[in-house]
């Protein structure tokens, strides 16, 4: 058992009655086994090096689960939890003691990144000089306003990654150094512009924009459309979506559609027609010269060089 993985998970939960037992995923994933009668599903976690764990947990729980967490390493988590349109991030301190409780129906599903402190000694701190404490600010800010479009995407992308071995392990590494950048990035502009914060009701309406878009960027998608499903004025949301997410709704769009081009390009044979549609885009000519602006090369260009 990869002891990245023992550290930070099996010497805590192989001491509650939840976990059954272990075994070898595909994809260099282990998974969770939890015993039946307290929960089922999956909970895949997969090592990438030495500094970085991939989690994907669908469980769903029959039964009141509690436990107690003390003489837990020291990690940070970056996640995000499907149906809920944004980022979840928290830092757990090793020196202080969780309790918490699940009630029965709870559904733990969602995937996420972990960081012990090796990634930020050896990654951000000596290799770029970023502090960790900006990191774990950053971090935290993420509980306050979750809606970062940019770093969702990452984080879709990785719960979808096919990369195995070595090269599995570069390219989490790369992502989650790409994940990390961005969260930064939104961090820094939203304490340079000192933006009020926003009124729950506003946050929920862009939440479910959000959503939205998610649900349909292969259609005819307008800002009219996403500011009608966020209860408000196209300037009002366009304002709001551009200041809170460091993003144009407009942008966002394009990014959802490239992304699931890539993905299209990368895992099927479809004509480049079909692809171009099932994106969003109903010219093959468009959706090309938009894919070479995003990525540098051609639609043909990047399937030949997968």
């Amino acid at each position: 058992m990869n002891s990245l993985i023992e550290m930070l998970f099996l010497h805590r939960i192989s001491k509650e009655i939840l976990l059954e037992r272990t075994k070898i995923a595909k994809d260099g994933y282990i998974e969770l086994i939890p015993k039946e009668s307290y929960a089922g599903g999956k909970y895949l976690l997969r090592p990438a090096g030495k500094s970085i764990v991939v989690s994907a947990a669908n469980l769903s729980f029959r039964r009141p689960y509690e436990y107690l967490v003390k003489d837990q390493p020291e990690y940070f988590c970056i996640g995000l939890s499907p149906g809920f349109t944004g980022i979840g991030g928290a830092h757990v301190d090793k020196d202080k003691i969780y309790r918490r409780r699940l009630p029965t129906g709870f559904l733990h599903s969602g995937m996420g990144i972990l960081f012990p402190p090796d990634f930020f000694d050896t990654f951000l701190n000596s290799r770029y000089g970023i502090s960790p404490d900006e990191v774990v600010r950053a971090i935290d800010a993420l509980g306050k306003f979750p809606l970062i479009p940019d770093a969702a995407v990452i984080l879709k992308q990785i719960g979808g990654a096919s990369f195995t071995g070595d090269v599995g392990n570069i390219w989490i590494e790369a992502k989650a150094l790409e994940l990390i950048s961005v969260i930064l990035d939104w961090h820094r502009r939203r304490e340079r512009t000192a933006a009020p914060p926003l009124r729950e009701q506003d946050r929920l309406g862009i939440a479910e924009a959000v959503h939205y878009a998610e649900e349909h960027f292969s259609g005819p998608l307008t800002l009219e459309v996403l500011a009608k499903q966020a209860a408000m004025s196209l300037s009002k949301f366009t304002a709001l979506f551009r200041t809170h997410t460091g993003l144009s709704a407009a942008s966002y769009i394009r990014r959802l559609r490239m992304d699931h081009a890539m993905h299209l390009l990368k895992n099927t044979a479809a004509p480049l027609s079909d692809i171009a549609g099932m994106a969003g885009y109903k010219h093959q000519s468009r959706f090309s010269t938009l894919f070479r602006e995003q990525f540098g090369v051609t639609p043909s260009e990047f399937r030949k060089k997968k």
